[in-house]
């Protein structure tokens, strides 16, 4: 009896296990098309300006008042890096779950709208989700 009962346990431990490989994806989400390139100029929304210099990693916010309360980035002009994430790596804007702030020790971390953010859109959501914000490339 007991040997029995090892031996259903053994075998639904294996089906388990076969399911979740089969049906389990930890990787980023494939797309066939090019990486898009980095963002590069201003993007200009209602509470700050995003200046991106085209290398990928640097940027330069311009808060205005009641910014600080909606996002916690720093009113005024603050200097820093961003990066897209996905799960725990930095990946292409399109595809990615989160936009990341670096402004000196401190780290911001925004939910990224992927079906908005583009090469003319940069789109996130407050770290409390009830707002989008929204910026636009000025032309």
């Amino acid at each position: 009896m007991m040997k029995k009962s090892l031996t259903g346990l053994l075998c639904a431990v294996i089906a388990l296990s076969v399911l979740m490989c089969g049906c389990y994806y930890d990787g980023p989400p494939k797309d066939n098309s090019p990486e898009p390139a980095a963002l590069d100029g201003s993007y200009i929304g209602d509470y700050a300006t995003l200046e991106f210099n085209g290398d990928g990693r640097s940027i330069t916010v311009h808060a205005m008042p009641g910014f600080e309360k909606l996002t916690g980035l720093p009113e005024g002009e603050s200097d820093g890096t961003y990066v897209f994430i996905y799960q725990n790596g930095s990946y292409r804007r399109d595809k990615s779950e989160y936009f990341r702030i670096m402004i000196g020790d401190e780290t911001y971390q925004f939910r990224n709208d992927l079906g908005v953010t583009d090469e003319d859109t940069v789109a996130f959501y407050t770290p409390d989700n009830d707002s989008e914000i929204i910026f636009e490339k000025q032309k």
